[in-house]
């Protein structure tokens, strides 16, 4: 792990250590309900999971769902939170999302990732090993929900949108972009639906 790497994950720990987590709403984005809605269940894979909320919602819904996220609190409290369900349908694990192929245990190929604010801390090469793991877990036909606020002149943490676009495609396509403002970060933001077409 980098060292910037390595200072988020432990300022995302020191957050959940204070319960100063305003990320964590308990409540399930309306763009991931009605992706939802429109897809049969599968196997779906949430990036930066944190406690397991979207997981929960996936899970009662018929899918099967694989969660990651850099801080042991987080997915402590999403094994919790997914206790209810049955073991063989879900799993979380404390992992860098930038190192997705040491994680041997993934159950790919993924008809949905999703990713709420994940990646968007990432840049430079981190960014690439990213999106270049992610590509690769998702299916042919699959789905990637991206949410990722914009940089702002005191904050370097965001993707715009020219950027997400270089980041992911190809070998993805996005397919819609909806732009609006992310009122907690005080940032424009964007939701994105892409798709893989080919391998």
């Amino acid at each position: 792990m980098t060292k910037d790497a390595d200072d988020r994950r432990q300022m995302f720990a020191a957050r959940y250590a204070s319960g100063e987590t305003p990320w964590d709403s308990g409540i399930t984005p309306p763009e991931i309900i009605q992706i939802l809605s429109e897809l049969p269940p599968g196997a779906a894979l949430d990036m930066g999971c944190g406690t397991g909320t979207v997981l929960r919602d996936l899970l009662a819904k018929g899918w099967q769902g694989d969660g990651i996220d850099f801080v042991p609190a987080a997915i402590e409290l999403a094994a919790k939170k997914l206790a209810g369900f049955p073991t063989e349908t879900w799993r979380v694990f404390c992992h860098d999302v930038t190192r997705l192929p040491e994680l041997t245990d993934l159950r790919e190929p993924y008809q949905l990732i999703i990713d709420i604010g994940c990646g968007h801390g990432l840049h430079g090469a981190a960014a690439e090993d990213y999106a270049r793991g992610l590509s690769e877990l998702l299916a042919v036909g699959g789905v990637f929900m991206l949410y990722a606020a914009q940089p702002r002149p005191e904050s370097a943490m965001g993707w715009r949108p020219d950027f997400a676009k270089r980041l992911f495609c190809p070998p993805l396509r996005i397919v819609w972009r909806q732009d609006g403002d992310d009122a907690k970060l005080g940032a424009k933001s964007s939701w994105y639906r892409l798709e893989r077409d080919s391998a």
